[in-house]
């Protein structure tokens, strides 16, 4: 057993060595690095193209002009459905507030029943002191549709909220593909009467009974409720409301079992453990929160989650005064409901899951092997700068 265990600590440091050495000849530098002659890193000039290079500076102008038609072709979606939404082809609430419009060949019955099932669903969330933000639900239905495929928006896939244009449109808009080919997931549940009721509001619910959110609660809720179709926000809220099986975060993603290939998941465990920074880290209330390193977390502790037990555990009022708070996300959160933002997150956390089981630690063995891989890494690094040479 111990023998397996230095096989396992001493074997790859050994492979990293012969790989240094194989891959980091005694040369001249030049802008074209590469990890193991494959992928290109520590350059701006990136792969050639056509026979010439395309620097990264292109490649960002790139990426900012498809972000902008995205959003044009979402605010053109959303300004179409809300003017489709005041004629012939829509239903109301009685209120007002909610508008179902429809296209051929769903009938007027069929978007009545619709408009019922999304009613059902609003009524699950508490209502606010003051009245929220209009709600448009766009049923999308139209075999033209199919035949022309994705028309930019992002409209034909799924269940989409258009919340980055509510505040233009005067309304949170939601369009929910009844297609064939871009139903995912279930848009239609059952109450405990077995009436119909939509699952497909998310933010959208939030902003009809709460209004739009402030800039700090924006962008820190936009990510745990622009996606997860398969986890919607009605369900979590539902989960929130009852005792549910509490679910054991591993310790390492579950790729293959190797033991260098996985994120070890301290933070997801520290706050399931008590720790309330751990917890306020997990929940993406910090500064740096919003990395772009996401490949290398898991998110199991979703954002939504948070959102749900806030919404079934506190009052109307006490998630309005956080909703439209102006500031900081974390500091709207701990002032409105009257405690630390990481005793919140730990109560809402573990309310889905249970403290990871397993050892608490290598131990003392354990403890050297990390510090002989620290020594030797800086070694490796000391090594390879000195292998490349410099014209003087």
């Amino acid at each position: 057993m111990a023998l397996t265990r230095w096989r396992w600590v001493w074997g790859p440091a050994l492979a990293a060595l012969l790989v240094a050495i194989a891959v980091l000849p005694p040369r001249l530098p030049t802008g074209e690095g590469t990890l193991f002659g494959v992928l290109p890193v520590g350059s701006s000039s990136a792969r050639p193209v056509n026979g010439g290079r395309r620097s990264q500076f292109a490649d960002d102008i790139r990426f900012a002009q498809q972000n902008q038609r995205e959003r044009l072709a979402r605010s053109l979606l959303a300004d179409s459905v809300v003017a489709v939404a005041r004629g012939p082809r829509a239903l109301r609430s009685e209120d007002g507030l909610v508008a179902l419009a429809y296209e051929a060949p769903l009938t007027a019955d069929s978007a009545r029943a619709w408009l019922g099932a999304v009613m059902r669903e609003l009524a699950l969330y508490p209502k606010a002191p003051a009245p929220g933000m209009r709600l448009v639900v766009a049923l999308l239905s139209s075999p033209l549709r199919e035949r022309r495929g994705s028309d930019g928006a992002g409209s034909p896939w799924g269940i989409q909220t258009l919340i980055d244009q509510a505040a233009s449109s005067g309304a949170c808009v939601v369009t929910v593909n009844l297609l064939p080919r871009g139903s995912w997931g279930r848009p239609v549940g059952h109450d405990l009467e077995g009436r119909p009721v939509s699952r497909v509001l998310g933010a959208c619910a939030l902003y009809a009974r709460f209004g739009a959110p402030g800039a700090g609660v924006a962008r820190w809720a936009a990510r745990g409720l622009s996606g997860y179709w398969w986890n919607p926000l009605t369900a979590q809220l539902l989960e929130a409301r009852r005792p549910v099986r509490r679910y054991e975060i591993p310790r390492e993603m579950d790729w293959g079992q190797t033991p260098w290939y996985g994120a070890v998941r301290w933070v997801e465990a520290g706050c399931l453990r008590g720790n309330d920074a751990a917890c306020v880290r997990a929940a993406g209330l910090t500064a740096d929160a919003d990395t772009p390193y996401l490949y290398y977390t898991r998110n199991a502790l979703q954002r939504g989650q948070l959102l749900a037990y806030l919404l079934a555990t506190g009052t109307p009022g006490e998630f309005a005064a956080f909703w439209r708070s102006p500031r900081p996300a974390s500091e709207a959160m701990s002032v409105a409901f009257g405690r630390s933002t990481g005793a919140l997150a730990l109560a809402a956390y573990t309310h889905w899951y249970t403290v990871p089981g397993g050892r608490e630690g290598w131990g003392a063995a354990g403890l050297a092997a990390g510090l002989g891989w620290v020594v030797l890494a800086l070694a490796l690094a000391v090594v390879a700068g000195r292998r490349w040479t410099i014209d003087s």
